[in-house]
């Protein structure tokens, strides 16, 4: 492995924000950490940077030990790079300046560093933009500068802390195919801090899930999206609609577990999906059924399904959404619960009966 940590831990005070947390990674690889602010990602990342002291643990970047518990190498000797989510640009610098800062520091030859910074410029998409200074560019621009001076030192651990946080929607999401192709061209590890999970899903090989600075779950985005360990990775992973039961049945052989759901409305009704076994050894008396808004099929008027994970509701809210209807449906008699989201293929009216299939197999079972 390539990054090692092991049991790192950090609190201030009596308050612990991050807790005995277990990370390797291959060389190449990017990872991001992603969950709610105040959940330990930014604390995490500082204390691999140097920048804050951890309480205990292990942090190893190839064949260097950086903390072990006792001692500690200092920021300038760790070889890392770091984007900030304001950038830190120098503003009586110019990009050339800026990006050749680190360079500077080491005492380079000024042949090398001009060479470096043209080198990264193209890089970054930015030829001829080296006598320019900060305010002239636009928030893009700014980005890529700190991704170039992160990288002009040649780092061997590349580390951002939401860096595409004060971009516009559109640009956020043409930097991210951007950022990821440097990465892969460049073969660096990166770590990337975030509390967006699309930004996460797009740019990341895997995705570490953290909640009160303790690890919820680890894996690629496909494994976190469809198979998560509880309902936080479920809920925080994408649109999610959750339905509370009580455990009446399940197949081994097929890992199908079956749900009576808790509520007025559905009482009695049975509902049942897919689980792994893993998860399943996991799951007590209680469970959630997870079915995401892609998975439902909206209909208007009731026929015969084939199987029971159907429920009856009344349309509370739609509105069209990228060439669909996001739908808010309550379910019959359900008036205090959060309703059920759906993408409708029809206009669906305010009130109107509908009913919501929710394909067993596309369903899956999560420990509460």
């Amino acid at each position: 492995m390539y990054l090692h940590i092991k049991q790192l831990s950090k609190s201030y005070g009596s308050r612990r924000v991050v807790s005995n947390i277990d990370l390797e990674m291959e060389e190449g690889e990017i990872l991001s950490l992603l969950g709610p602010s105040g959940c330990g990602k930014t604390t995490i990342l500082r204390m691999i940077a140097g920048l804050v002291a951890p309480d205990g643990g292990w942090i190893q970047v190839g064949d260097q030990v950086f903390y072990d518990g006792k001692r500690e190498v200092p920021i300038e000797e760790r070889r890392l790079g770091m984007v900030f989510q304001d950038y830190a640009l120098w503003p009586h610098m110019t990009v050339a300046r800026n990006i050749a800062f680190g360079l500077r520091l080491r005492r380079s030859p000024s042949r090398e560093i001009a060479k470096r910074v043209e080198e990264l410029l193209e890089l970054v998409s930015l030829p001829g933009f080296g006598d320019r200074y900060p305010h002239q560019l636009s928030g893009g621009q700014q980005q890529r500068v700190a991704l170039a001076r992160a990288l002009a030192t040649q780092p061997r651990l590349l580390l951002l802390d939401e860096p595409l946080s004060s971009l516009d929607t559109a640009l956020r999401e043409s930097m991210r195919a951007e950022l990821v192709q440097i990465f892969h061209h460049l073969k660096i590890t990166t770590i990337n801090v975030t509390h967006d999970q699309t930004e996460a899903m797009s740019m990341s090989d895997r995705i570490m899930v953290l909640r009160d600075g303790m690890v919820q779950q680890i894996g690629t985005p496909a494994e976190l999206y469809l198979t998560p360990i509880n309902t936080f990775v479920a809920s925080f992973m994408g649109p999610a609609n959750l339905l509370s039961g009580e455990i009446v049945g399940g197949d081994a052989q097929t890992n199908r577990v079956t749900l009576r759901v808790s509520g007025r409305g559905a009482d009695g009704q049975l509902v049942s999906g897919q689980t792994s076994s893993a998860i399943r050894q996991r799951l007590n008396e209680h469970a959630s059924l997870l079915c995401r808004p892609d998975d439902i099929h909206v209909h208007p008027e009731s026929h015969a399904f084939g199987h029971t994970n159907v429920l009856k509701g009344t349309v509370f809210y739609s509105s069209f959404v990228g060439g669909r209807w996001h739908t808010l449906v309550r379910l019959e008699g359900e008036q205090q619960s959060s309703p059920i989201l759906a993408y409708a293929p029809f206009q669906p009216r305010e009130q109107q009966q509908v009913w919501l299939e929710l394909p067993p197999e596309q369903c899956r079972i999560v420990p509460e």
